[in-house]
């Protein structure tokens, strides 16, 4: 069923469902301490990036560095993410690149590597919104860019992570429920974008078991990318606090699953076992035991 926009209902996976930050994924908890961390967010100069990244300096990571195009906009990012940091002791970095040149962003990688060490954390958060419209006249050439765009920000972001991760590597892809729910008409580029991106992410995690991988929706919050949109129902601090909780020890079991921001971390963490000895919070085939 949808409602009058087209957007399908969505019923939550958790009894709470949440709009705005609240004190369980707090980053000033002291179980969700970022301390002795290197924190690297692609596309952090705005939006959720930027949240969720001023959330990991308010945590006390040890860096908190961004990547994206505009360096007038990672510039002011960074000076964001510094205010944010609950010690003073963070070290902020940006460097411009562009995340569909592989080379790019290898270098781009190896000078924030070069300053502060093995990263830690990648949040893979880059990532672009095609034109919207029918698929029947489309223009073919213009939708594979649009889906390739996608997909080639987290392939390039993970090959330079994947050179200079430190020994308990975390990567949280930033994913959107557009790849598995019913499909919302005129959304087909995108939706398709994400949908390969987070197939992309299942083999990442499968040929690398040894990085914790997480595919996050991180809510629907006004931002640069969809126009800052008035019916947005969610604040950007929920998503950047959320993060900083599933890079801590509490969210282990949630390695290879697919979560939104929306659900209640208390309530998930109460079903921990019952999750991560499960196909619940998996991208499977529904109604066949895949």
């Amino acid at each position: 069923m949808a409602d009058a926009s087209g957007m399908p209902n969505i019923i939550s996976f958790t009894k709470t469902w949440h709009s705005e930050p609240y004190e369980f994924i707090s980053p000033t908890r002291p179980e969700l301490s970022a301390a002795g961390k290197n924190v690297l967010v692609t596309g952090g100069g705005t939006g959720i990036g930027n949240a969720i990244a001023a959330a990991f300096a308010k945590a006390g990571a040890k860096s908190v560095s961004i990547l994206g195009r505009r360096e007038g906009k990672l510039k002011a990012g960074a000076a964001n993410i510094s205010a944010a940091a609950s010690r003073g002791t963070t070290k902020v970095l940006y460097e411009a690149t562009d995340l569909l040149d592989l080379s790019r962003t290898k270098a781009a990688f190896q000078a924030i590597v070069n300053k502060v060490g093995k990263l830690d954390v990648l949040v893979a958060n880059a990532g672009g919104l095609p034109v919207p419209g029918p698929i029947a006249g489309y223009d073919g050439e213009k939708f594979v860019r649009g889906v390739t765009e996608g997909v080639l920000s987290l392939f390039n972001a993970f090959q330079a992570f994947r050179e200079h991760a430190g020994p308990e590597p975390i990567l949280l892809h930033t994913s959107s429920c557009m790849a598995n729910i019913a499909p919302t008409p005129a959304m087909g580029g995108y939706s398709v974008s994400k949908a390969a991106a987070l197939k992309l992410a299942d083999f990442i995690a499968a040929e690398n078991p040894d990085i914790h991988v997480v595919n996050v929706q991180p809510g629907w919050v006004a931002t640069d990318l969809n126009g800052h949109q008035k019916e947005a129902t969610d604040t950007v601090d929920l998503p950047g606090h959320f993060y900083v909780w599933l890079a801590s020890a509490e969210a282990k079991f949630l390695k290879g699953k697919f979560v939104w921001s929306n659900w209640d971390a208390k309530e998930l963490l109460e079903r921990a076992e019952e999750i991560e000895n499960s196909t619940l919070l998996s991208w499977v085939v529904d109604g066949a035991p895949m």
